[in-house]
């Protein structure tokens, strides 16, 4: 079982479903939040690794081909030192987030875990044109890559 959700953070500081979301984030530039991902019920990343979500999108967006033509993609969250990595293993991916507190890691297939991110992923950028359409062009871009 894959679980993603994207939540974006509010002026108050509360964790809110990005499609539940009708309130444009307060900087444009600086959009905080968090995605969760879940494998088998282990949480690799969640809502206490909050970033700049719609930088951390667009570096997931850009792993999904890496990993298709390498077998290996690994990104840096864009203000943290986190490090998250999907590994391609027979039909399976591994997924793996490392950082200060240690490593979290869960596989499954490869299929499945790329069709969740992009279902996730189509669903976040298309609300963020939504909510900050001066963005939609660079998030336009992401989900074509997340897509390819």
């Amino acid at each position: 079982m894959i679980e993603i959700e994207t939540y974006l953070r509010d002026s108050g500081g509360e964790f809110v479903q990005v499609d539940a979301c009708a309130a444009r984030p307060a900087d444009a530039d600086y959009v905080e939040g968090a995605v969760r991902i879940a494998i088998h019920g282990v949480e690799i990343i969640g809502i206490s690794e909050w970033d700049y979500v719609d930088q951390l999108w667009a570096y997931m967006a850009s792993m999904v081909p890496q990993l298709s033509t390498a077998g290996y993609a690994s990104t840096y969250f864009p203000d943290q030192p986190i490090e998250l990595s999907f590994r391609r293993q027979g039909s399976q991916v591994l997924v793996s987030a490392k950082s200060s507190n240690g490593t979290k890691k869960a596989s499954v297939s490869t299929s499945d875990f790329v069709a969740a991110l992009r279902g996730a992923g189509k669903v976040f950028f298309g609300k963020m044109s939504e909510l900050l359409p001066e963005n939609a062009d660079s998030y336009s871009e992401s989900r074509r890559e997340l897509l390819s």
